[in-house]
């Protein structure tokens, strides 16, 4: 990482190597997509060959979104989460799909569920904070998304757990009311990033700062012959 100012940058390798991997896993899922088109059928193997493309592009493009500047140690946090929660979940996601038959493919499957859950949140997160200015309506706005996207994805979770029955009238309207607000605050920060108030520390820095003079009055012009 390379620290400049309030910004924790990646290193540039970092990001070149993530979109080597994003543009070599979509065009294999490119391929795979037409010969499923023109063709029958991939058969079992090309059909795990494509989903575990898919799953390598969703994990790419996630740890690609967290991989951009920081601008506190906080930012940077929710950018380690993501990336090492999408990562994780790649790798669970490929043991389900090749070796799901050793017995332990429902734990997993749900595990890998979980940790594509938090990398989204956090990809989310470290989004809106990406795009965060410290005027008066950010520091209300951006807070109160944050807690929305976390509310999010613990209700979320809860589908993945044994026994859970989605159905349920109370959690579909607790999920549902959770993503309209995060929807709502993800709206108000892109408006506000537009065509809101200025940065209070873009404001100070570009005003005008005046040093009078200690004496003005005793300040004697020269005489004109």
């Amino acid at each position: 990482m390379i620290r400049g100012g309030n910004v924790i940058s990646m290193k540039w390798p970092t990001r070149k190597f993530l979109l080597s991997v994003i543009i070599a896993s979509l065009s294999i899922t490119a391929v795979l997509g037409i010969i499923g088109v023109l063709w029958t059928g991939l058969g079992e193997t090309g059909a795990k060959i494509l989903g575990s493309a898919i799953g390598v592009d969703v994990a790419s493009v996630l740890t690609l979104c967290c991989a951009r500047p920081a601008t506190s140690a906080l930012h940077r946090a929710v950018q380690v989460t993501g990336i090492l929660s999408a990562c994780l979940g790649v790798v669970t996601g490929l043991y389900v799909i090749w070796l799901a038959a050793s017995g332990l493919g429902d734990v997993m499957t749900r595990t890998a569920v979980v940790l594509f859950l938090l990398a989204a949140a956090s990809t989310h997160a470290s989004l809106m904070l990406a795009w965060r200015t410290y005027n008066r309506p950010m520091r209300i706005v951006v807070p109160a998304t944050i807690l929305c996207i976390a509310a999010a994805e613990l209700i979320a979770n809860y589908v993945v757990f044994p026994g859970f029955d989605p159905g349920r009238e109370s959690y579909l309207r607790a999920l549902t009311v959770v993503l309209i607000l995060d929807a709502l605050g993800t709206i108000l920060l892109l408006l506000l990033h537009r065509f809101g108030p200025p940065r209070s520390d873009t404001a100070v820095a570009g005003a005008t700062v005046h040093h009078p003079s200690p004496n003005p009055s005793g300040v004697k012009l020269p005489a004109v012959l």
